[in-house]
């Protein structure tokens, strides 16, 4: 098994103005390395935050449309299902007081 970073992302600790859950930018899961079998997720705080008492979910932006909840529960170092798509963004984030990176590494057989 190995651990390759797919892609990256800041969030704030609020929703971004104007947004009613979302803060981050949107990032993609689309291009996968071959036999990857889960994905794990990583939080790192810009501050002082325990990057394990930060959770948050993990949305899917549909345009003109509602954004479905792909995952739920995510904290650091969680292993999900993989999921590709290049238009996924962090919303709802709990226990930040200040932005934080959260990164997706693909698991590999």
């Amino acid at each position: 098994m190995s651990r390759i970073l797919i892609s990256s992302v800041t969030s704030s600790p609020p929703p971004q103005a104007g947004q009613s859950s979302r803060s981050s930018g949107n990032f993609s899961t689309d291009t996968l390395p071959a036999n990857t079998i889960n994905f794990q997720w990583e939080i790192t705080p810009f501050g002082s935050d325990d990057p394990n008492s930060i959770s948050f979910i993990v949305a899917q932006d549909v345009s003109g449309g509602s954004d479905p909840t792909i995952f739920k529960g995510v904290v650091n170092g969680k292993y999900t299902d993989v999921y590709q798509n290049r238009s996924l963004y962090i919303a709802n984030p709990n226990g930040a007081t200040a932005n934080f990176v959260v990164s997706v590494y693909a698991i590999t057989r």
